[in-house]
């Protein structure tokens, strides 16, 4: 009897233990990680590409287009130049020539520029204010009348590019990208402005 007692205040010892027993921590839910932060991109020191493209076929002189010509035909057109610089298209080159084809020469017309290579000519660059030359980009006239903001109208980035580059507020040059089947070329035709007014156009390429 005594044994029993005993047995029985051993069973009730043990489970008033298993009752008070703290039961073991739950281990804490891991903490989702923190998103990354957007860092900004580095600044690369290259500006944005120009999007305004221009085609060769956009651009006529005197309601010719940009092609070359014989300087014969030159001559009958322009006569005789006001001066010739021997050798001086170095590099640059825009006519079609054989790799070995001797240096060009400049024919000058007043300020009017024309590459000349044998029997091979090409106008370079003309000035508009004698009235002697216009040209047209499509809808827009290239003459003495032509001011920036007639540019900026079909062109509002290379002029806002021309303004921000410039070093002078009173002469600025827009360049307008060439491209052909739809890639872009190094060639541009440069305006040169003076006092918002247009004075020359340069078919540029270079070296």
């Amino acid at each position: 009897m005594k044994s029993i007692i005993l047995f029985s205040a051993l069973l009730l010892t043990l489970a008033a233990c298993q009752s008070n027993s703290t039961p073991p921590v739950a281990q804490e839910a891991a903490a989702p990680p923190k998103p990354p932060v957007p860092q900004p991109a580095p600044a690369s020191g290259l500006e944005a590409p120009n999007p305004e493209r221009i085609q060769d076929s956009m651009v006529t002189v005197n309601g010719q287009l940009h092609r070359e010509l014989t300087t014969q035909a030159l001559e009958r057109q322009m006569g005789r130049p006001d001066r010739i610089e021997k050798g001086a298209v170095e590099c640059g080159s825009q006519l079609d020539l054989p790799i070995d084809a001797p240096e060009g020469d400049w024919w000058f017309y007043g300020k009017t520029m024309y590459e000349v290579n044998g029997t091979q000519a090409l106008l370079h660059s003309f000035d508009v204010t004698t009235g002697k030359f216009a040209g047209k980009l499509g809808k827009l006239t290239l003459d003495q009348n032509t001011t920036l903001e007639d540019v900026r109208r079909y062109y509002p980035v290379s002029v806002k590019q021309a303004e921000e580059q410039g070093t002078s507020r009173d002469e600025q040059t827009i360049s307008l990208p060439f491209e052909y089947q739809g890639e872009m070329s190094d060639e541009s035709l440069s305006l040169l402005f003076k006092n918002g007014r247009l004075q020359e156009v340069e078919f540029f390429f270079p070296c």
